[in-house]
């Protein structure tokens, strides 16, 4: 069963991913926490299903994503910087499989709307793979990421 814990998010993005969801819920749209930590096993799954494109998920524990000389302070190693959510009735119809989700519905610019006013980088805007529900902390070595994403046009929903 994934993680679906705040408290296995990263003491920099644990109040972001609380606010995330508080303006999203706020705005009328119920959320389902779908994952904010996982295994190596976990992502693997995840790269082979076609979920996620990269080998460094900040899903993954900064333990196993940040370069071996950053120092880490012990209660951080295992935490996560990134965090999936789904409108609630999506996960209703479906669970967590994002295959099976109707990416169309409007529900997911809300969600996106709010992951980028925080500052977030959302998986929105990426083009494979387009991952709506997606948020995570702008660390330093994604920053660059986040101009060209930004200029990209803003994702249809029906």
């Amino acid at each position: 069963m994934p993680d679906r814990s705040l408290d296995s998010l990263s003491s920099e993005f644990k109040p972001l991913a609380f606010e995330w969801i508080a303006r999203v819920t706020t705005r009328g749209i119920p959320v389902m926490i779908i994952q904010t930590s996982r295994t190596q096993a976990e992502h693997q799954v995840n790269l082979l299903n076609g979920t996620s494109g990269t080998s460094l998920s900040l899903h993954l524990p900064r333990k196993m994503r940040w370069p071996m000389d950053q120092v880490l302070l012990p209660s951080e190693r295992e935490k996560s910087d990134a965090l999936d959510l789904a409108p609630y009735d999506h996960y209703q119809l479906h669970g967590p499989d994002k295959l099976q989700w109707d990416t169309t519905d409007p529900a997911w610019g809300v969600i996106g709307e709010e992951a980028e006013r925080l500052g977030l980088r959302w998986g929105g805007r990426w083009l494979k793979p387009f991952d709506p529900g997606h948020g995570e902390l702008v660390l330093p070595w994604k920053a660059h990421y986040l101009a060209e994403e930004r200029s990209r046009r803003w994702p249809t929903f029906a």
